[in-house]
């Protein structure tokens, strides 16, 4: 009676076992596309912009405030996004088409590193300016935690179904955004250092990264 009766629901080696887990290579796959699209170097001058007039300790709070509101908003995404998605009737393959255009179009101008929206992005760093507060509009909206990063993470969660799985998204998110604090912290020294020409071309890398995994998203 117990084994037909576990037999009608998932069996327990796919729930519990090697299909439950993701491998070495998917993990890489994963933080590879969360790096790609937060983009922390792209996102550099106007961190330093936004950051020009304020003291040393105000940055690092900033850094952080920014970074922290950026991975609630993809924890949010990631067990919330197929409810959303639910809701307004969305087949999670028109998502994954929409998604992948959304990341090409994200990729496309990162290759000239001209990242997309960047007038409207100005306009926020002006007007977040004259409010006083940058963390959470634009620097962790839209700048890491833009609709590429949501529709990455709601893409990957949807593939990867599964607790564990979930867990193993947010802990590369949580990698990816303490390198991008670590790199705001560091941010000016940084920026002498490989100056706008190098985030230029490291944005170039991102950018062709991005189309890439677009069309697999797509594909797929």
């Amino acid at each position: 009676m117990c084994g037909q009766e576990w037999d009608t629901r998932v069996p327990h080696h796919e729930y519990w076992g090697k299909k439950m887990e993701l491998s070495a290579v998917q993990i890489l796959s994963i933080l590879i596309a969360l790096f790609a699209i937060i983009d922390p170097f792209g996102a550099i001058p106007i961190f330093l912009a936004l950051t020009k007039d304020a003291q040393e300790s105000q940055k690092h709070k900033i850094a952080g405030r920014s970074c922290i509101f950026a991975f609630l908003i993809l924890v949010i995404f990631t067990f919330a996004g197929r409810y959303i998605l639910d809701f307004f009737g969305i087949s999670v393959t028109a998502f994954q088409v929409g998604g992948g255009v959304i990341i090409f179009m994200a990729g496309l101008p990162m290759l000239f590193a001209y990242p997309l929206g960047m007038k409207s992005k100005e306009a926020e760093v002006v007007e977040s300016a004259e409010r006083g507060d940058v963390s959470l509009v634009p620097l962790a909206v839209p700048m890491l935690a833009g609709p590429g990063a949501i529709t990455t993470v709601l893409v990957l969660a949807d593939q990867h179904k599964f607790l564990i799985s979930k867990l193993t998204i947010l802990g590369s998110a949580f990698l990816v955004l303490a390198i991008t604090f670590f790199l705001f912290w560091q941010a000016e020294r940084l920026f002498r250092l490989i100056g706008q020409t190098g985030l230029n071309l490291l944005t170039r890398i991102m950018g062709l990264i991005l189309i890439v995994l677009a069309v697999q998203y797509i594909l797929s």
